[in-house]
């Protein structure tokens, strides 16, 4: 029974994997709002599968190491897909190849300038490898967290498309933008910037629950305005926040 238990967090673990699959193939076929949801519910599986494990007191190695392969695919490799096609949007010349292997021909199209996208997952990746080797008793984040940076660009093209971001639609359909943006994710992953967690303990101190209450209201705001589409201004408040709780730290 007690093996049965401890298999409970990886099954959820699984299902946040099962989720990130999903969202590769719908952001495959450019069904940007599909994949952006998929993401969403796999990053619910992903908190709560390290929350029930601590639960059941079944925490292990193996469920440390199968959670960051299931956040390699649904937060870091998903992204780069999305911002692939998105630089595909952005009208980056496509090329077409070929060439011979021993009898066979092949032949495929490819945007070369489009695969910096898949500098996401190679970042997300050196980002969790981090973050397992972190040695540390703060409940914070070191570097801004890898389902963070997936909601942003998962939920861009849902922006993009949403009519009350018209404005800046045209910001984001810029493959030199998307570039900025590419290398900016990269550094804040790997960054040692503190940004406050969700989970608390026994010795948090008010102010540990004030930052994300105030988060949870103004997404909440957010997401009844524009749903899916104001993710990514939920990412920069929750950036902003931190920002402010930082300097009242460790700074005031």
């Amino acid at each position: 029974m007690r093996k049965i238990i401890g298999q409970i967090p990886n099954l959820i673990t699984s299902a946040n994997l099962f989720c990130g699959c999903l969202a590769c193939v719908f952001a495959g076929l450019n069904q940007f709002e599909a994949a952006f949801w998929s993401v969403l519910l796999g990053i619910t599986f992903d908190l709560f599968d390290g929350m029930i494990a601590r639960l059941l007191n079944v925490t292990s190695d193996l469920g440390l190491q199968l959670d960051s392969l299931a956040d390699i695919i649904t937060s870091g490799f998903t992204p780069g897909i999305v911002v692939y096609q998105l630089f595909i949007r952005s009208g980056v010349l496509i090329n077409d190849f070929k060439f011979n292997f021993f009898s066979e021909t092949i032949v495929f199209s490819i945007a070369p300038l489009a695969l910096i996208a898949f500098i996401l997952p190679i970042g997300a990746a050196f980002r969790l490898a981090k973050f397992n080797l972190l040695k540390s008793s703060s409940s914070d984040f070191f570097g801004l967290p890898t389902p963070a940076n997936a909601l942003f660009f998962c939920s861009l093209p849902l922006m993009i498309a949403h009519p009350s971001f018209s404005f800046i639609a045209p910001f984001f359909k810029s493959a030199y933008v998307l570039i900025f943006l590419i290398f900016l994710s990269v550094f804040m992953m790997n960054s040692d910037w503190r940004l406050f967690s969700l989970k608390f303990n026994d010795k948090s101190s008010y102010i540990s629950f004030v930052f994300p209450l105030i988060l949870f209201i103004i997404s909440l705001i957010i997401i009844f305005l524009y749903q899916g589409a104001g993710f990514p201004l939920i990412v920069l408040v929750y950036l902003l926040l931190s920002a402010v709780r930082n300097w009242i730290l460790y700074q005031a």
